[in-house]
């Protein structure tokens, strides 16, 4: 044992002497070795802080001496047995029988022996003040006396009154208010001043706390607090469950039952999409330490070659080949561990700034964890890259000839052609296990399938050096060189095609990737206008023609009042004062394109009109039966607008089903009740399809058209004599507005919410985009940045390597009448080989995995109908074009033309 450290003591210091020698590949090495430490502990150390921990879960659930917390499992009205996970997250509609109101006796003999309880209150409230308002705040009114500690740290009085309350500090500088200001609290039509007495440092989903009585009885939801010394465990859990309550319990989360006894598993069983992205991540990073093992490898390549004499030396003084390993291998471990080391630093001091920045911000981090484990675990995967990437540089040292090596002359170990059989073969494994993984849905398989696929083509890099050789014939002197030195050193280009193949893959696959998943989402939001268009909308529950009408008026001089430059397009619509009094006019659907059979709709129906595909969907609507004469339209801004307001404003319907229009072009507009058949006579108009999706421009009328509406709706109420005509009426009345030419802030929107609503309690303002925010195109641009960057480095290094070792042959040509600018021309061959050979088959490799992927994505629960894989040919073939002449240009730019001849060794 003692031997052995000894020599490796020696290999060490040796490999500490080399690393300080040559010291731009050292950095290199370790720079690149440090990235994927830098990035995991960042990712980590960020993930950790945005996760609040179980200590932080307690403080904002239960404050700093609760033992539970206790609440009706989703807002029930009916009190029923229940159920629960570790979490406290309760299931709905359990089942059982109706136990009634909760009694505070029964709550007493169910919470453990010695504990008291102190009720509070739950709501969800717009907080205002004279320069802003937000919108539905979670507030929780509680005597903090008794629950301290639940907004953290209070600057002022932590214990508010009735009328006074605790605001949190993100919510309080977006209210613009500190300790002494007013808050109003809208509590139904007329809003409550309270007083501001403290501001929290927490930074839970609680924005406010108020004192007891502060709230109406009724205007909010029972919540119960568990105090006293005697913690709640697990079996009172149980307990609480069977009167119909949900508990999160501190002694709970900080010592959890056994998976077998909780309802859902530990913490609710996530499944499939933890699954999918456990699956992701794995191939994503395993992916990124194959490509960090072929960057690094010929790195430690170059530095075995550039000292392969004292390496000779050393064996012909007797050191045995497991010597001459262990010094290459040594400097992958002094690489790895200062790469180890610096990763975790660099990775732990960007999460701080991180932290830092956010703590300050509207939407904090959770808790500052700096995590320790992790960040050393993924430290331990640079000095694993070190000794991995060393080893075959390693292995060659060891099987150098020494005599050849002393004398100057260079050896290169045939080729085994088994290694390229065997690299075809696990291409092949692999990308059956992956299409196998993808159509089952197993992650880990998927993740195994596609590095396997990757590891196959990387041993069969050298068999695609030595085919590529064989067209050297075809070129001139530069080019023919290139592919002859190539073949014959394929020990150092094959690592370099394979990590520019590896590179380029993975480009590929992630643009393909990307670009399906921006239509997936582009599918998934509905807009109603283009990204940046305000939306308002106005207080219409019951409201006349006449209310909305001014309410329009007074809503519009407030945004023209604070944006005079703002450009303001009615939403008008056809309105009852009881929406319930009357049924709606729809686009009654082509009967050639009707399912015949309600029965028979499904997603694998085998009459295509019958087959329904579930999707998802989200965005912002205002009503269905817009009425317009094209101002509306025509400012929305999304595409088609201008054609779709003229067609408006000559009497047209619009509308985005085209099975809504009939065989002769027209939309037939009808009333329709509770079943399928219209109640009126239909009203046959002119259509004009849209390619808008969102169910808003299902049917959007004319002004002539809703003149005709109108009087159909009038024929209908006529012959119901039970209602209400008043009611029943329908009117054209605005229901909102669009406003563009202005550019609306966060800020801007919380303050034209509070001045809004001074006009009625519910008139908002929201802004079209704040959930699609996809920019897929500047993602792509990144993703193809770092390809090339990956793939220009990996040529640089084998081009360096090739330039030493054919300096000797170069300066010979020169020596013969070669120009100087051969050597130029050579390089950049050189590099033109390498990337050529890596871009060609990892553009085909990466449209291979963009399939895979698809097919993976197609499973999935929620997008899976909704994904179509999307190639962007454009940004693949600029990376397919823009890599070879990058590199090749790079070496014609960064090599020296004039080479002194050099004296060669005498064979």
């Amino acid at each position: 044992m003692r031997r052995w450290l000894a020599r490796w003591r020696a290999a060490l210091r040796i490999a500490r002497r080399d690393a300080w020698r040559s010291k731009g590949r050292t950095v290199l090495v370790v720079l690149l070795m440090m990235l994927p430490v830098a990035a995991g502990t960042f990712v980590v150390g960020v993930l950790r802080s945005s996760t609040p921990t179980t200590a932080t879960t307690i403080s904002w659930e239960m404050g700093d001496t609760a033992q539970a917390r206790l609440a009706l499992p989703c807002a029930a009205e009916v009190r029923t047995p229940t159920k629960q996970d570790a979490s406290g997250m309760g299931a709905c509609g359990a089942g059982g029988a109706d136990l009634g109101e909760l009694t505070e006796s029964e709550l007493a003999a169910a919470v453990p022996s010695g504990d008291g309880v102190s009720p509070a209150a739950e709501a969800y409230l717009d907080l205002r003040t004279d320069q802003a308002l937000i919108d539905g705040a979670q507030v929780l009114e509680t005597d903090t006396s008794a629950v301290p500690g639940l907004l953290g740290e209070v600057t002022g009085h932590a214990v508010p009154a009735a009328g006074q309350v605790v605001l949190r500090s993100g919510v309080a500088e977006r209210l613009q208010v500190g300790v002494g200001d007013s808050v109003e609290l809208m509590l139904g039509e007329e809003p409550e001043a309270v007083q501001v007495v403290g501001i929290g440092t927490s930074t839970s989903r609680t924005a406010a706390l108020l004192g007891p009585g502060t709230l109406p009885d009724g205007g909010a939801q029972p919540v119960w607090f568990v105090t006293g010394d005697a913690p709640v465990t697990w079996a009172d859990v149980v307990q609480l469950n069977a009167i119909g309550l949900v508990v999160i319990s501190r002694a709970v989360l900080n010592d959890p039952p056994p998976p077998a006894e909780v309802y859902g598993g530990m913490f609710g069983g996530i499944a499939g999409d933890g699954g999918r992205l456990a699956g992701t991540l794995l191939a994503v990073g395993g992916l990124v330490l194959l490509e960090i093992i072929l960057l690094i490898g010929p790195a430690f390549a170059v530095g075995a070659k550039r000292s392969a004499r004292s390496l000779a030396l050393v064996a012909s003084a007797g050191g045995e080949p497991a010597d001459l390993r262990r010094i290459v291998l040594a400097g992958g471990v002094v690489a790895g561990l200062v790469a180890a080391v610096l990763g975790m630093l660099v990775g732990t001091a960007a999460s701080l700034i991180v932290y830092a920045v956010l703590v300050d911000s509207q939407t904090p981090a959770a808790n500052l964890v700096i995590p320790l484990w992790e960040p050393v675990a993924i430290g331990a995967i640079a000095l694993v890259l070190g000794v991995a990437a060393a080893w075959f540089p390693a292995r060659s040292a060891s099987r150098a000839d020494v005599v050849t090596v002393l004398a100057g002359r260079r050896g290169e170990q045939p080729a085994r052609h088994r290694v390229a059989w065997i690299g075809l073969g696990l291409g092949a494994l692999g990308v059956v296990l992956s299409i196998v993984a993808a159509v089952t849905s197993q992650p880990v398989l998927l993740a195994g399938g596609v590095i396997v696929l990757e590891l196959g083509l990387v041993m069969a890099a050298g068999a695609l050096v030595a085919l590529a050789g064989r067209l050297a014939p075809r070129f001139g002197v530069a080019g023919r060189f290139a592919l002859r030195d190539a073949h014959r050193h394929r020990s150092r280009t094959a690592p370099a095609v394979a990590a520019v193949l590896a590179a380029v893959a993975a480009a590929t696959a992630g643009m393909i990737w990307i670009t399906s998943h921006a239509q997936v989402q582009e599918q998934v939001w509905k807009p109603v206008a283009a990204d940046g268009t305000g939306l308002l909308s106005l207080d219409e529950w019951g409201a006349s023609a006449e209310a909305l009408d001014e309410q329009y008026q007074q809503a519009t001089e407030v945004i023209s009042a604070a944006y005079p430059e703002a450009v303001i397009a009615p939403v008008q619509n056809l309105t009852r004062t009881d929406e319930t009094a009357g049924p709606n006019p729809v686009a009654m659907p082509d009967p050639e394109t009707e399912c015949p059979d309600p029965a028979l709709m499904g997603p694998d129906a085998a009459d295509e009109r019958c087959r329904v595909i579930p999707t998802i969907s989200s965005g912002y609507n205002w009503a269905y039966s817009l009425v317009d004469d094209g101002t509306l339209v025509g400012s929305l801004g999304l595409a088609g607008a201008d054609e779709a307001a003229r067609a408006l404003a000559d009497g047209q319907v619009l509308t985005n089903d085209p099975d809504s229009i009939w065989p002769d072009g027209n939309v037939h507009v009808a009333f329709r009740g509770n079943g399928p058949e219209p109640v009126t006579e239909e009203i046959v108009v002119p259509a004009h399809l849209v390619d808008w999706s969102s169910f808003q421009f299902n049917l959007v009328l004319s002004l002539a058209a809703a003149e005709e509406v109108v009087a159909a709706n009038e024929e209908w109420i006529a012959t119901q004599p039970d209602i209400d005509a008043v009611e029943a009426r329908l009117h054209v009345a605005p229901i909102g507005a669009a406003i563009t030419g202005v550019d609306l802030t966060q800020a801007d929107v919380d303050e034209l919410n509070r001045h809004l609503s001074d006009v009625e309690p519910n008139v908002r303002i929201a802004v079209e985009g704040q959930m699609n925010q996809q920019n897929s195109g500047t993602t792509i641009l990144i993703v193809m940045g770092l390809a090339l960057f990956v793939a220009l480095a990996a040529t640089g290094l084998s081009v360096g390597l090739a330039v030493a070792d054919s300096r000797a042959d170069l300066a010979t040509l020169a020596a013969v009448g070669a120009s100087p600018r051969m050597r130029r021309r050579v390089t950049a061959a050189q590099a033109g080989v390498i990337a050529g050979i890596g871009t060609v088959t990892g553009v085909v490799t990466g449209l291979l995995l963009g399939y895979v992927l698809g097919l993976w994505q197609g499973t999935d629960a929620n997008f899976g109908s909704m994904w179509q894989t999307v190639v962007p040919w454009l940004p693949i073939a600029v990376l397919f074009i823009a890599l070879p002449l990058l590199a090749s240009g790079a070496g014609w730019l960064f090599t020296r033309s004039r080479l002194p001849v050099r004296r060669r060794m005498a064979s």
